[in-house]
């Protein structure tokens, strides 16, 4: 169900797709003062989005609503890894950092539930009127329609990546049930369904870019599937080897440069009140983990400047990890301000997808002619040997995607703990990011009580 506090935020809606349809609108005059009968000049009611030549206002509105909704969910997800850790004065980003992933009622989380919540409804509502615009032969630009998908996709894939638990099936007031965490696969389905309807149509486009991220994006719902059903697994191996993520992965390549990505990049006008970006780069809440940088003991909120201030050493040269500097400086510095971009996909995660399959399958050789080939975007001397293939993979996906929402994860499935972590704590029972406080009180058929921890 959409929570009140969502529901609110229908304005920030109307100013994201207010100017394409401001044609539509009337502004009201007051012959009284204290009139209250008036019309919002800034109001879009859900009729005038029934219009085809808002369409790509519309799309433009979902991607800032994913976007937003990133900048809010990535700090409480991120912390509780070993990518972030908490130097601040806020004990709920230190009781992430602990690994106490599981609380419904920590302020972060819950800030930023609602931003994914409305962005997956709008998600749904966006995909399905550009698909009635297409239908009636009324959408002017095919493209908008691939667009859609994509982000929608997006949402879809972070909600898998991120959460234990999630309502899908919600419609603003309308209540559903959550899908169940042992339904949760169901995201990257739903997003891989999306990928499906919207790949044809940027191939008849001729649109190459589309065809990248539609691919990239494809591959990567179906391989993050498979990674959570090992992250939550008791035993077995690790590795992923998905027929469907390595064609896709191998597709996307064939499209895509070496050092090709697709980033979210957030603007001063989509971020969530409380953003990643603000709390690392600016409060001084978080900063990149004591795993990746060192830090001054005289200011240890912030990371010791340029490639000094890289703790961690690769594996072959021995010295600071070029690769995790130039992550730290794109994500994590005061520099880069409250305006962190968010990769989604890039070349090297598909180059990490195909040597992971080739690892699973006992191909040696052909794993190691991968894994260099993810090491050469950054110019880094290839491994001359496999010696541990899953040691050597864990620590590529470590560097390559860090600050990707992969993390998590991938240290759950890899038997990996955050010297943080605490026991007891939701980490060590392999949890993900809860339903949360403001939509178990809005929505009866979430998890009650309320302040229930479900997952521990």
């Amino acid at each position: 169900m959409r929570h009140l506090a969502s529901m609110r935020r229908l304005g920030s809606l109307s100013r994201l797709v207010g100017a394409a349809l401001s044609g539509a609108l009337l502004v009201g005059a007051c012959a009284n003062p204290f009139d209250t009968n008036v019309d919002n000049p800034n109001a879009v009611v859900e009729e005038a989005l029934g219009d085809a030549a808002g369409a790509t206002s519309l799309v433009n509105g979902l991607g800032a609503s994913v976007t937003r909704a990133l900048t809010g969910i990535y700090g409480p997800y991120h912390t509780a890894t070993d990518e972030l850790t908490w130097v601040g004065s806020r004990e709920f980003w230190k009781n992430l950092d602990d690994g106490d992933v599981s609380d419904p009622i920590n302020e972060y989380t819950d800030g930023a539930f609602p931003f994914v919540s409305e962005a997956r409804w709008l998600a749904d509502f966006t995909v399905r009127r550009i698909g009635e615009f297409a239908t009636a032969g009324t959408l002017r630009n095919p493209k908008d329609r691939v667009r859609a998908h994509i982000y929608a996709a997006v949402i879809y894939i972070t909600i898998g990546d991120m959460f234990e638990d999630f309502v899908l099936g919600s419609d603003r007031t309308v209540a559903a049930d959550p899908v169940g965490p042992a339904n949760m696969g169901v995201t990257y389905d739903s997003a891989v369904a999306m990928l499906d309807r919207a790949l044809p149509i940027a191939v008849s486009t001729a649109d190459a870019e589309l065809q990248r991220q539609v691919l990239g994006l494809r591959a990567r719902a179906k391989h993050a599937k498979a990674v959570r059903a090992k992250a939550k697994a008791t035993s077995g191996s690790p590795l992923v080897a998905d027929a469907g993520a390595t064609a896709d992965a191998k597709a996307a390549l064939a499209l895509m440069t070496p050092t090709w990505r697709f980033r979210l990049t957030p603007t001063a006008n989509n971020l969530a009140g409380i953003n990643v970006g603000f709390e690392m780069n600016n409060r001084g809440e978080l900063r990149a983990g004591n795993t990746f940088v060192n830090v001054n003991p005289a200011q240890p909120i912030v990371p010791i400047a340029g490639i000094a201030g890289i703790k961690m050493l690769d594996p072959v040269t021995g010295v600071a990890s070029t690769t995790v500097a130039a992550a730290i400086d794109a994500c994590c510095r005061a520099a880069v301000g409250n305006l962190s971009p968010m990769t989604q996909v890039s070349a090297r995660e598909m180059m990490l997808i195909v040597a992971e399959a080739e690892l699973a399958a006992g191909n040696s050789a052909n794993f190691l002619t991968e894994i260099n080939k993810s090491r050469a975007v950054d110019a880094l001397p290839a491994y001359a040997a496999v010696t541990n293939g899953t040691t050597m993979l864990e620590y590529e996906r470590k560097v390559q995607l860090y600050f990707q929402g992969r993390r998590l994860a991938d240290m759950y499935r890899f038997g990996v703990a955050d010297g943080r972590w605490l026991t007891g704590n939701g980490v060590r029972a392999k949890c993900f990011l809860p339903i949360t406080y403001l939509e178990r009180l809005t929505n009866v058929k979430a998890p009650q009580p309320t302040t229930q921890r479900l997952c521990s």
